[in-house]
């Protein structure tokens, strides 16, 4: 029968705690970097869905606003036009700009306004956001 205390060196099996602690603090490590590394991708994928639909929205709006000048002569509804853009809201605001200059002599010719329109898209309250003017002549 063997003694517990008197064990050779070749009969130890097993690691060591120091071992153990070791090898966990490196997998630690591994996962930290992995899940830095997936945190990215989602928000890269976010942001650039939106830079993807922000401007396909931007000149939906404008085309409805300009629809509805020249139809109605006033500002359509466009509640409905988020519908296919979930998360995402937007402002609008227009501006009659002077253009002198390029009158013609000829009355008719002067019957039409130039409009500058700008459009903000945003999302997820704002932290991500986009903007583009547009340029429209309305006529009177």
């Amino acid at each position: 029968m063997k003694n517990i205390f008197n064990l050779n060196k070749s009969d130890q099996k097993g690691f060591t705690l120091i071992e153990i602690m070791v090898a966990v603090a490196i997998i630690a490590i591994a996962f930290t970097s992995v899940l830095k590394l997936h945190t990215q991708t989602v928000a890269m994928n976010i942001a650039s869905n939106f830079y993807a639909k922000a401007p396909l929205l931007a000149q939906k709006i404008i085309s409805e606003w300009e629809t509805g000048m020249a139809t109605n002569g006033s500002i359509p509804p466009l509640s409905e036009t988020l519908e296919e853009f979930p998360g995402f809201t937007f402002e609008t605001n227009h501006e009659t700009l002077a253009f002198d200059s390029l009158y013609s002599e000829k009355p008719d010719d002067n019957d039409s306004l130039l409009v500058e329109i700008v459009c903000t898209i945003l999302y997820n309250h704002g932290e991500y956001h986009y903007t583009t003017k547009a340029l429209k002549f309305i006529s009177q």
